[in-house]
């Protein structure tokens, strides 16, 4: 018969690190590694483990030419630590880092709606001592607290009275409380900012794999590049460049480096520097267009037949007389003034 007690002991991990697992989209291989490495880390009271030869891993039903290649890959993916020279392996528990696509079907809200559906079972199926149980144990002739306490072991409760001496509890150093609100006023702050940095690196990171990851190879060194990016400019920018590469229909990573290059060289730092500098570029877009539109319109003014006539008149030039020159000029320059004058009317 089996008798599994956690006095034999038991594998203390937390229940985010429980929940991230489950929600990322590990095959049955990296979870079987997975699984290994921490009942030999912490299973045995240590936050890492020690594996001499790959060939062990084997006892989770793997083939050893499987076993490197999944190793690797966690270890890619910022799941595993591996000191592949003393062979010491160690699950990160930064699981924000992770570079391993989330499982589709998981939905948080129905996920946490079964966790509190079981704690509250939980709480209803505690028993609750009686009162009149309570009321027994507890001694209903008041002692006050000069009394000594008796060596001797008794059944009974010893309830005392409040000493009333009609001074109320003073704080001796107010400095060091005041220090101390401030300092879990700072930690709050800190753990609610780091929170929003996770929630909001992890809506790029889905943004990247809905939009501009499909039909493309996985690869760990863009996560790493995406990862940089945030860290220099920012969630604002990195999703604006990655959300003007998708309706380019751009995949992967090099229009959204081309972009944040731009932006930088630009001294763009907000989205109200971004919206300046389209400002800027429409602005000159228009100048040049209308630039180009009067050299246009300036060309037009003279026709080709005039261009024509003036070019086979240098080519003749030297084979007729002043007299004909003169006359086709004066010729050519009322059919011109013509022109010009019936184009003038017609505006």
């Amino acid at each position: 018969m089996a008798n599994p007690q956690v006095e034999k002991g038991y594998i203390r991990i937390a229940n985010d690190l429980w929940n991230e697992v489950l929600r990322r989209d590990f095959t049955k291989r990296q979870m079987n590694l997975i699984l290994l490495i921490w009942r030999l880390s912490y299973g045995t009271g240590q936050k890492s483990c020690k594996v001499p030869n790959l060939i062990a891993f084997e006892q989770v039903g793997m083939y050893k030419q499987d076993i490197k290649k999944e190793l690797l890959f966690l270890k890619q993916c910022a799941v595993l630590d591996w000191d592949e020279n003393v062979m010491e392996f160690q699950i990160n528990k930064e699981y924000h880092l992770w570079q391993v696509t989330p499982n589709k079907q998981w939905d948080q809200e129905k996920f946490n709606r079964l966790i509190h559906a079981n704690l509250k079972r939980k709480r209803e199926s505690e028993p609750r001592p009686s009162q009149q149980r309570q009321a027994d144990q507890v001694s209903k002739s008041p002692t006050t607290s000069n009394r000594p306490v008796r060596k001797t072991r008794t059944l009974k409760l010893v309830k005392h009275l409040p000493t009333i001496d009609g001074k109320p509890m003073k704080i001796k150093d107010a400095a060091f409380l005041k220090k101390g609100l401030k300092t879990l006023k700072l930690k709050d702050i800190k753990e609610y900012n780091n929170s929003q940095r996770d929630h909001r690196f992890r809506e790029v990171i889905d943004f990247y794999r809905d939009n501009l990851q499909k039909g493309i190879t996985e690869s760990p060194f863009n996560y790493e590049l995406i990862t940089q990016w945030y860290d220099e400019f920012g969630y604002d920018l990195v999703l604006e460049a990655m959300k003007i590469a998708a309706n380019r229909e751009a995949k992967g990573v090099r229009y959204i480096e081309g972009v944040l290059k731009n932006w930088q060289q630009a001294n763009v730092k907000t989205l109200e520097d971004l919206k300046v500098l389209k400002k800027q570029s429409q602005t000159k877009r228009k100048s040049v267009f209308s630039k180009k539109r009067n050299a246009a319109s300036k060309k037009d003014i003279v026709p080709e037949w005039y261009r024509q006539h003036k070019q086979e008149r240098n080519q003749i030039g030297k084979q007729e007389s002043i007299e004909e020159k003169e006359k086709k000029v004066e010729e050519i320059d009322q059919m011109l003034q013509e022109y010009l004058s019936y184009r003038g009317q017609i505006r």
